[in-house]
């Protein structure tokens, strides 16, 4: 291999051990999330008791292909301990213990969650997807985990141990790397290049954007309030900038500096999105996703701020229980060695055979590519069965210049109006009083209802809504016998003004019930 071949391995397919352990941590944290998040929507989302049964989302997938392995989980308490299971899974990977069978099972977890129910699918758990599909080439277990320790406990002699650590301060070569940076590359450009409309050239899309209640923050709404005339232009262009720096930064030769500046741009941009924007686990997953071209020197500079006696009491406890560990192991010497180089070869025509796969649904999915490349049917069903999608356009081309909701009017049995999905009475002009009182899940189903080819499980909210009575300890006077499903919609203030216009109702469905 010539120079240019190794300083091109050594730049883009090439990881420090270190790094990925801490991606490791980073992405099960944002897993535990992504996790605990859906809790609260349990029931309405993944129940047969809520919104989309199982058997009904087999006989009318939202996509083509749709497979989940929570299909088969029907009622609330099956799903419960579905949920505890991935919660175990999840634990488990972030501690590092059974990393490499974990790496599978998380890319399974998380994508048959997404699958059993399209309406919470976003940008955020997307990204989750691709970087649980990537990663999961590359040994994310070798450094700050359990199954570190365990491997070195195992090692009889200090000799043996010496060179485990020798051979993991040499950084992982594979094209799994490669696909790493080429996905934040993709991500961040495409999101950068594909704001083309007025909303952007004009630097109004922040301030429209601060206006869509179903994703605002309470710091969003009040900045939407009292926003300076200079705010949104200064982040539009600060937003499309720092989208097109970073994949540039991590694609500069001098890598170990610009690596750091870009992830630096990236903490800082997703945290001042997650301030203003609840998108799920997008902000989070994003930062998990930079982390992996972060330079190792980083690393060492903040264990190197951590204050003598705690770096100190670190390796006394690492040193301890690699001693307590080796004392109660009665196994064989663990070797040191590389991998097979067979299992090594199969690994890299994977991710190439992916990496060619995925390029044709980059093309396909995205405006900014005319040219859009042939995916065969078979090749469809394979990206589409885990959902490994490449759609990035994040108010692309435009921000969105109006805002809405569905809102239910069910009247019960005792007379009662009521939303079913806040508990309190309908509420037409809840478009104008801030952040809905919804969990970004529930917005999201009541936006996302509202489209023509959602019509068809609008006969799965009718379900949900004659049974509404049956769960949540309600009586029988909470029995909806007829319900109006209005379309609330309006055009946020212009900028330099906190007025928008009047907000317009459109029926989607009414029903009546028959309760025997």
């Amino acid at each position: 291999m010539g120079a240019r071949g190794f300083r091109f391995r050594q730049l883009y397919m090439s990881v420090d051990r270190r790094i990925l352990g801490a991606t490791r941590i980073a992405y099960g944290v944002v897993l535990l999330y992504d996790l605990l998040r859906r809790v609260r929507v349990l029931d309405l989302y993944y129940s047969n008791d809520g919104i989309l049964a199982n058997h009904y989302v087999l006989f009318q997938p939202q996509d083509h292909p749709q497979f989940s392995f929570l299909f088969p989980f029907s009622t609330g308490g099956e799903v419960r301990v579905a949920f505890l299971g991935l919660g175990l899974i999840y634990t488990l990977y972030t501690l590092g213990l059974f990393t490499r069978v974990l790496q599978v099972l998380v890319l399974v977890g998380v994508t048959s969650l997404n699958s059993r129910n399209l309406f919470a699918e976003d940008g955020g758990v997307s990204t989750l997807i691709n970087l649980g599909l990537w990663s999961a080439f590359l040994p994310l277990g070798e450094r700050y985990s359990l199954d570190a320790l365990l491997r070195e406990a195992r090692l009889p002699t200090l000799r043996a141990r010496v060179a485990l650590r020798r051979r993991l301060e040499k950084p992982v070569v594979s094209l799994a790397v490669l696909a790493l940076t080429l996905q934040i590359i993709v991500i961040y450009l495409l999101n950068a290049v594909q704001k083309t409309g007025a909303t952007w050239r004009h630097g109004e899309a922040v301030h429209y954007v601060l206006w869509q209640s179903r994703i605002s923050t309470d710091f969003s709404w009040w900045l939407a309030h009292h926003e300076p005339s200079w705010f949104s232009p200064l982040a539009c262009r600060a937003t499309v900038l720092t989208e097109s720096a970073i994949p540039l930064l991590i694609l500069y030769p001098y890598s170990r500096v610009t690596r750091t500046v870009a992830f630096g741009l990236s903490v800082a941009l997703h945290t001042g999105i997650a301030l203003m924007m609840t998108l799920g686990p997008f902000s989070y997953a994003m930062m998990a996703l930079v982390l992996t071209r972060l330079p190792e020197e980083a690393l060492v500079w903040v264990r190197e701020r951590f204050p003598r006696r705690v770096r100190l009491w670190l390796a006394r406890l690492r040193a301890r229980s690699v001693t307590a560990i080796s004392a109660r192991v009665r196994r064989g010497a663990t070797r040191a060695a590389r991998r097979p180089l067979p299992w090594e070869r199969a690994r890299e025509v994977a991710v190439v055979v992916l990496l060619l796969a995925l390029s044709t649904e980059l093309t396909r999915a995205n405006p900014y590519f005319r040219v859009k490349l042939p995916q065969p049917e078979w090749l469809h069903t394979l990206i589409f069965y885990p959902r490994f999608t490449q759609r990035w356009l994040m108010f692309a081309p435009e921000a969105p210049t109006d805002d809405g909701i569905t809102l239910i009017d069910a009247v019960t049995q005792g007379g009662r109006h009521v939303d079913p999905f806040t508990g309190r009475a309908p509420d037409f002009s809840l478009l104008e009083k801030g952040p809905l009182p919804h969990p970004i899940e529930v917005g999201d189903y009541l936006f996302q209802i509202h489209f023509d080819f959602n019509r068809t499980y609008r006969h799965e909210l009718q379900r949900y809504l004659e049974h509404w009575h049956e769960h949540g300890g309600r009586s029988p006077d909470d029995r909806i016998v007829s319900f109006e499903a209005w379309w609330l919609s309006r055009d946020t203030p212009k900028p330099g003004s906190v007025e928008g216009g009047p907000i317009t109702r459109e029926l989607l469905a009414r029903a009546n019930f028959h309760h025997e």
